[in-house]
């Protein structure tokens, strides 16, 4: 059984290599210069780090503050609402926000807009359940003890949540925050429904470029997928450098 576990985690580390020598593979032979100054590809980049920051960022904080009012309040009703758009999927979600946002939105809340606001209203619904959960089990477990001690002290109510909570919550909260940029990015139902004919998101137009034909070289979605893989490869491992000592003295139990 240990030998087979042992077999197991090797072979799982190694997806992510192997992910690596297929897209440089299938990306051999690109002209990365007209890559690099393709405009469609660069306004494509752009408006896909302005949807997952903004749908990340939001789905953590709203996700992180539920889960921190859930526990305290001990609401254990919500905390079984807030589950349910998990079980929907993407698909569905898109689907039903552009039922209701198409022809009739709310200013500049509307379907297939440039502000691609839907889009993003879209992925805050889904994705804050999912740090909701992360969350959860971490406020939990939380050591109350801290928290009462930042009261002695009379620290504000951000001071309290900067000393007492954050701290324990760097972890979880690095882990959604990759999960959600690698997922959103190149994601393909909710911004191909509820999205414009361009700027498309990366993973709309990768796709596109990859399925319709009319494209000369098939290369460029390769090696753009390469290129993201590889940075948001750099952003954990930076992140998770940085971070690491602080995340040592937490699983000891110490606080400095």
């Amino acid at each position: 059984m240990l030998r087979s576990n042992v077999a197991l985690t090797i072979i799982v580390s190694l997806l992510p290599l192997a992910s690596l020598i297929f897209l440089g593979m299938e990306a051999l032979g690109t002209d990365w210069g007209a890559l690099f100054t393709d405009e469609t590809w660069r306004d494509s980049l752009f408006i896909t780090l302005y949807v997952v920051g903004i749908s990340t960022f939001l789905s953590l904080v709203i996700g992180t503050w539920l889960a921190r009012v859930v526990v305290q309040k001990r609401w254990r009703f919500t905390s079984a609402i807030l589950r349910i758009p998990m079980f929907v999927p993407h698909i569905a979600a898109a689907y039903l926000f552009w039922l209701l946002f198409s022809g009739g939105g709310i200013g500049w809340v509307e379907a297939n807009e440039r502000n691609y606001m839907t889009v993003i209203l879209t992925y805050i619904w889904k994705e804050t359940p999912f740090v909701f959960l992360m969350m959860l089990g971490t406020y939990e477990q939380l050591n109350r003890g801290y928290v009462e001690m930042a009261k002695t002290l009379q620290l504000s109510r951000f001071d309290q949540f900067k000393h007492a909570e954050f701290p324990f919550l760097i972890k979880p909260l690095l882990d959604s925050t990759w999960i959600l940029i690698a997922f959103v990015s190149f994601a393909y139902e909710i911004p191909a429904l509820l999205g414009v004919t361009y700027p498309k998101l990366l993973g709309v137009l990768a796709y596109e470029r990859l399925s319709t034909g009319l494209y000369l070289e098939a290369t460029e979605p390769y090696a753009v997928a390469l290129i993201w893989t590889c940075l948001v490869g750099m952003g954990v491992l930076v992140s998770y450098i940085l971070t690491s000592s602080i995340r040592r003295r937490i699983e000891r139990g110490v606080r400095r």
